[in-house]
């Protein structure tokens, strides 16, 4: 499981980034050479953008490389450290959960008024998915990440 959705995730950012990087060349390319700029491009890269973000944050959360401050918990004893690594595992899967059912919910309202892009006409729900998606797979990295640090915490306290 978790290899397929490294997989997927890795897709995802491998899309949206290529994507993004297409898009702003030929808009450069347009604008310089043709006098004439792109302007459906920055909606598709900022859409864009919001995908590679969060499905970025999945990532980082799998690979425990987000910033912290460890100085305490590296100084609490055993039970203090089990409570944190599950306080801290809690929050971030809780706010990711309120994100995603918002997010949920704000696709459906999209579908429900038929809202579209401005510049091209598409549909924005399609654009939107990508914010929901992105903090599912964020719940899913923070629950295996919680797991993976409580049993590493359990091996070095044996």
């Amino acid at each position: 499981m978790s290899k397929l959705l490294s997989m997927v995730e890795n897709t995802l950012l491998i899309f949206s980034a290529s994507t993004m990087c297409v898009i702003a060349m030929a808009n450069v390319f347009s604008r310089y050479f043709l006098d004439h700029s792109l302007a459906f491009t920055e909606e598709i890269t900022i859409n864009l953008f919001v995908l590679l973000t969060f499905v970025g944050t999945a990532v980082g959360v799998k690979n425990s490389s987000h910033l912290g401050f460890s100085l305490l918990f590296d100084q609490a004893k055993l039970p203090i450290k089990k409570l944190l690594i599950f306080l801290v595992g809690a929050i971030v899967i809780t706010v990711f959960t309120i994100f995603a059912y918002y997010g949920v919910k704000m696709v459906q309202f999209q579908i429900l008024t038929n809202q579209t892009t401005p510049s091209l006409g598409w549909k924005q729900w399609v654009f939107s998915l990508g914010f929901p998606i992105g903090c599912i797979l964020c719940v899913i990295r923070a629950v295996e990440s919680t797991v993976k640090e409580y049993k590493n915490l359990l091996a070095e306290s044996e």
